[in-house]
């Protein structure tokens, strides 16, 4: 890349399209910062004092987070940054995922907590694979909902203010249009609640760097070298996403800006689903007693179908 950086004029190596800024490393990296950090304060994500659980998976999103996180926490000296990781249980492929996520805490000084499906859910996703019928959902179905409850399941025992994940903004454009075309616009609110409006028994989520884009995270990963497992998950194919995914990359590419149009529009949307008395009324699970949009959870409603 030949012409210099927008915010410095050094050199640049790195083109952000859907803002048409052409970066040099160092305003890269602080961009990104900057972005995020506007983020968390436009969303009021985060508070002065907070004990944050920061959900690690071994990829290159929540490296970024973390490396992001701390270094954002790190003018509050009285937060706590604790990362958290999932072990699913997926043979072959979560033990070097595991090893990347040890090395990269290990490298900024902090003590990685380890939680597993087996712990929290009673079946490692192997296990849950091997139990489904013909009729059963998708692996990464189950994998989502199990998944949430056992974030939220950790983060209890770790006594955190907070959840964040590694949401991207590729990653939450994809789900609001899934979320569409299954008919369950509803849900794009559910999964959006503001830390202001959590309920009881959940812990509140936060996605700081939901409006940095796949591409923003491979080149600030890079720039930085950060420790991360690059192996797809065995059971990806399966993901209804991947379509989408293809497809909102090929609009992005025709007209820079189209996930951050899509964002925009799932914040506008929840903002009327949760305006709206009619359309969000919380309720408990029967089973388990968390809050649940039917009277059975869909963690406890796929653990009923599978036996367990």
């Amino acid at each position: 890349m030949q012409s210099g950086c927008s915010k410095c004029g050094k050199p640049a190596v790195y083109l952000r399209r859907y803002t048409s800024e052409r970066l040099c490393d160092s305003c890269l990296v602080q961009t990104t910062l900057d972005r995020v950090r506007r983020t968390i304060n436009r969303h009021k994500m985060l508070e002065d004092e907070d004990r944050i659980a920061v959900a690690i998976s071994g990829g290159k999103d929540s490296a970024v987070l973390l490396d992001i996180l701390r270094k954002i926490e790190s003018n509050f000296p009285k937060s706590e940054i604790i990362p958290v990781i999932i072990d699913e249980g997926i043979h072959g492929y979560r033990n070097e995922a595991l090893e990347a996520a040890r090395e990269l805490t290990k490298s900024f000084d902090l003590d990685l907590e380890i939680f597993s499906f087996n712990d929290l859910i009673g079946h490692s996703l192997d296990e849950i694979v091997e139990m489904r019928n013909e009729r059963s959902l998708g692996v990464c179905s189950y994998c989502g909902v199990f998944r949430r409850r056992a974030l939220n399941a950790a983060a209890q025992q770790l006594e955190a203010d907070v959840i964040a994940t590694g949401h991207n903004l590729d990653d939450e454009a994809q789900t609001v249009l899934m979320n569409i075309m299954r008919g369950d616009s509803r849900r794009i609110a559910r999964t959006n609640v503001p830390r202001s409006r959590s309920l009881e028994g959940l812990v509140p989520r936060i996605k700081p760097i939901a409006k940095i884009s796949e591409r923003d995270i491979v080149a600030y990963a890079h720039h930085l070298e950060l420790v991360y497992h690059d192996a797809p998950c065995p059971y990806a194919g399966e993901a209804y996403r991947n379509d989408l995914r293809l497809f909102l990359n090929e609009m992005e590419h025709k007209r820079p800006g189209t996930l951050l149009a899509v964002l925009r529009s799932a914040e506008t949307m929840t903002a009327a689903f949760l305006d709206s008395p009619s359309t969000w009324k919380p309720m408990t699970c029967e089973s388990c007693t968390m809050p649940s949009s039917t009277k059975l959870c869909k963690a406890c409603e796929m653990l009923e179908e599978l036996g367990g």
